[in-house]
């Protein structure tokens, strides 16, 4: 299989799964101001959307987006949770994307500073229901890491890299990230850390 990031990106995710999964790949890093792998082919070429992440594999063929590729990842390995707690992973995932994910694109962007203050107020707001959902969980789902842990963990990086405000438990589910194995071996091999 092979995965399309960008270090430190929501790709990281999948990164994680991947290793946590013991799914054998080969990482293609990109670089997305300029839409090239590191060995200079076009993204676009590759992947038509051109975001990460991005897997591409015989059985599947190419397959973007956290949803698909997330859900994906797990089903191929133990991580996906079957039953009622499968709708909620998917659930978490969904949420992730749209509510957080997506609340950090003023970020992102270079907008206004005062788009960016909004942006920052909105997602402290966010985490504080992501807080209240989990309520008093260590994990989105049961009492084991899934895919959607995994994302909610890499946008939890990027809070800390923007100064938004975060509550103890999710300050304290990063860190509780960031000592499990696959994620340190995925930010490593991103040069994350």
């Amino acid at each position: 299989m092979k995965l399309y990031y960008s270090p430190g990106a929501c790709s990281l995710a999948s990164h994680i799964a991947l290793i946590e999964e013991g799914i054998e790949h080969e990482a293609v890093k990109v670089d997305l101001s300029k839409h090239e792998t590191e060995k200079g082919d076009d993204f676009y070429a590759i992947s038509p959307r051109g975001y990460v992440p991005a897997i591409e594999n015989d059985d599947i063929g190419f397959l973007t987006g956290n949803p698909a590729v997330l859900t994906y990842l797990a089903d191929r390995g133990d991580a996906a949770p079957s039953g009622a707690d499968r709708y909620r992973m998917l659930e978490w995932t969904g949420f992730i994307g749209t509510e957080i994910h997506g609340g950090y694109h003023p970020l992102f962007g270079g907008d206004s500073d005062d788009r960016q203050a909004k942006a920052k107020e909105n997602l402290a707001g966010k985490y504080r229901l992501t807080e209240t959902l989990m309520d008093g969980g260590e994990w989105l789902v049961g009492d084991r890491a899934t895919v959607a842990d995994n994302y909610l963990f890499v946008t939890l990086l990027w809070a800390d890299k923007f100064g938004i405000e975060l509550p103890e438990a999710l300050k304290t589910f990063r860190a509780r990230n960031k000592e499990r194995p696959a994620v340190k071996q995925a930010m490593e091999a991103e040069g994350l850390i």
